[in-house]
């Protein structure tokens, strides 16, 4: 195609945005290329790198921003793309630098001040990000990513209140934003005919609302009826909004088998090649989600030398670049050492022992332990259908995995327990199992052995992780952040008779 207007230029850009939307990130790419070749368009640059970012290749995405800013080194969308690429690689300071240099050419770029919040809130600086936000909404009140990310950071800080009324804001604005419904039934206690509830009852039925937003008023709903204690509802509107997400996931249990087997496969090649590295202050914290991590790494980093990192995706990201390296050696797997050491410091605020919490890096302990024959693992379990049904009953950002259905969540745990179990014939001085119900009962006797194990000092400050300052993330936050209790959360006696097909599997 011969573009030459920029009246056709602005006619392609429209036709590609929309299938962007769609998600066909390949089709935009390979487009976006095309025209690039032929004109330098700053809105192609930025179709392209975003493209690029929702496609998974980050580093292709800074290539194509380093290709705009040479051309126009002070374009603000520019700076704010790239500087959005280092804060996904997490190079925060890096992605900083972009930032303020964006801020500098345009105080008020939405998105740039958005960003700023979302990076100081992922480095704990709670009050600094907030009034990123609210800068955001002084210069745009209806600007809804700053409103949604205050929802949000006032949820895990629990300023419930707060949290409810950016939602009510955001409803106010547009009805079909229906995850401000949802987590709005997060931070509220439902009673007999709740309005909210009566609402989203409504809502339900609405012929303008696709599934997806759907998705979000099922899942809402399941929480209010389960807070009145109507339990065959919650099951009833819980089951619709997982069967939906599925239909739209198209969850294959065998791609995740054979991901398993590649990354196993992978160590065997590498195992000869293990680093004679001491780096015994890497704790790594994995088991399946919902089975006691977030707590465990909220009582580690309460302990004065350690820092909590928590979710941190980049061991996946160097097992994938190795796979894909034709030749593997003593050097590269220097390199990729390196390269997670220089990647974590971005994030340690100098303590001494540093936690990974990356519960999907069981794929992967065979590379952790060959790259830190020292590190230490943490795997923590849980009764198999207490953990099940607790991933089957809460909401996961929808993508495809494992969570919507009773049969793959058996399937995906029994394959966990397989691959737990190979790797712990492989390294049994270096795995930790702690089981959550053993820790819950003697939680003292349970922190000392995993203190032991780590190389840890006792420090009373563990036993009142729960005061701490620092920010949990994942959906356990409420529940890390209370001191433990010998009551075990069971839920699922309200839904025994309801749950066959899952109590099946086990």
């Amino acid at each position: 195609m011969n573009i030459v207007s920029d009246e056709e230029l602005k006619k392609k850009y429209d036709q590609l945005y929309q299938k962007f939307v769609k998600g066909n990130f390949l089709e935009v790419i390979r487009e976006c290329n095309k025209i690039l070749k032929k004109r330098k368009h700053q809105l192609f640059f930025n179709l392209l790198s975003v493209a690029y970012q929702k496609n998974g290749e980050i580093e292709k995405s800074i290539d194509v921003m380093r290709e705009a800013l040479a051309l126009n080194p002070n374009h603000p969308n520019f700076l704010n793309n790239i500087g959005t690429c280092f804060y996904k690689l997490h190079k925060y300071s890096v992605a900083k630098k972009y930032y303020e240099k964006g801020l500098e050419i345009d105080n008020s770029h939405l998105h740039i001040l958005n960003n700023m919040g979302n990076l100081k809130r992922e480095t704990n600086k709670i009050e600094e990000s907030i009034e990123y936000y609210k800068k955001v909404l002084s210069i745009q009140k209806d600007a809804v990513p700053a409103l949604f990310n205050l929802v949000g950071i006032y949820r895990i800080t629990n300023q419930k209140e707060e949290s409810k009324k950016y939602c009510k804001k955001i409803l106010e604005l547009n009805k079909k934003l229906t995850d401000a419904d949802r987590q709005y039934s997060l931070v509220h206690k439902y009673v007999e005919n709740d309005p909210h509830l009566n609402e989203m009852l409504k809502k339900i039925n609405d012929d303008d609302l696709n599934n997806l937003e759907k998705i979000h008023l099922y899942y809402g709903i399941h929480k209010a009826y389960e807070d009145i204690q109507d339990y065959k509802n919650a099951f009833k509107f819980l089951n619709i909004g997982n069967q939906l997400i599925k239909k739209e996931t198209k969850y294959n249990f065998s791609k995740d088998e054979k991901k398993i087997n590649n990354y196993i496969n992978l160590y065997k090649k590498i195992r000869h090649l293990k680093s004679s590295a001491a780096h015994r202050d890497l704790i790594f914290i994995v088991g399946m989600p919902r089975s006691g991590s977030s707590l465990i790494e909220q009582v580690l980093s309460s302990h004065k030398s350690v820092f909590g990192g928590g979710e941190i995706p980049y061991i996946q990201e160097i097992a994938n670049k190795i796979i894909s390296e034709k030749k593997i050696d003593a050097s590269l797997m220097d390199n990729y050492r390196n390269d997670y050491l220089s990647l974590i410091s971005e994030l340690n605020d100098s303590s001494s022992f540093f936690t990974d919490k990356e519960l999907l890096n069981f794929y992967n302990i065979g590379l952790i332990l060959s790259l830190f024959p020292k590190a230490r693992i943490i795997n923590c379990t849980r009764d198999p259908l207490d953990n099940c049904w607790s991933i089957y009953k809460n909401y996961f950002p929808i993508k495809t995995q494992f969570v919507n259905d009773f049969k793959d969540i058996a399937k995906f745990y029994k394959l966990y327990l397989n691959t737990m179990n190979f790797w712990q014939k492989e390294f049994p001085k270096n795995i930790f199992n702690l089981k959550y119900e053993t820790l819950v009962e003697n939680p003292k006797n349970q922190i000392e052995k995993i203190l032991y194990f780590c190389d840890l000092e006792w420090d009373e400050n563990v036993m009142s992780h729960h005061k701490s300052s620092r920010i949990i993330r994942t959906l356990s936050f409420d529940q890390a952040n209370k001191p433990i209790s010998k009551k075990v959360s069971n839920t699922i006696k309200n839904y025994k008779s309801m749950i066959g097909d899952l109590i099946k599997e086990f």
